[in-house]
């Protein structure tokens, strides 16, 4: 799928997410394992740019985990085309609810990755996070940065107000 650059990798007994970095966002390559075997022709199967405005939160929200600070959760919905039968885009990251006294948190909250892409069992992915992916998820959003940073591809609109 991918050949040179860098891209990184959180491989679970079910399945295996490789992020690549691109100068245009995060590209998530999720395939299915079955059996020991990958499956890309499962339904399970993503193939999915984050755009570029949406890699900062991620990667925030990664540091938030990491640093074990105060931090909601994530969520990015990318909105699929009805006409083609496409199903809306959810990619949640996202911690399990504080564990300490008053709602404090004591480290030992799990963080998931939750990609959900259609209405079947294999379309809603969750992805156990520890440490190491946290930080592989966050090197891969701070890599992209860098690369629109140095192509130039952000170009950030401000908002406007309603009227």
């Amino acid at each position: 799928m991918y050949v040179g650059g860098i891209s990184f990798s959180i491989n679970k007994s079910f399945g295996s997410l490789q992020l690549v970095p691109q100068k245009d966002g995060l590209r998530f390559h999720y395939v299915p394992i079955v059996d020991g075997i990958e499956q890309f022709d499962n339904p399970g199967f993503l193939d999915l740019l984050v755009p570029l405005d949406a890699v900062g939160g991620i990667w925030a929200t990664c540091r938030a985990f990491l640093y074990g600070v105060e931090s909601l959760d994530e969520n990015i919905i990318m909105q699929g085309d009805e006409s083609k039968g496409e199903s809306d885009t959810l990619i949640k990251l996202y911690r399990d609810k504080p564990r300490g006294q008053h709602g404090k948190l004591t480290g030992e909250e799990v963080c998931w990755l939750r990609l959900v892409t259609g209405r079947s069992e294999e379309e809603r992915r969750r992805i156990k996070l520890g440490p190491r992916d946290l930080l592989c998820l966050e090197l891969a959003c701070n890599t992209v940065m860098v690369l629109a940073g140095e192509a130039g591809t952000h170009q950030p609109e401000l908002y406007k107000a309603q009227k």
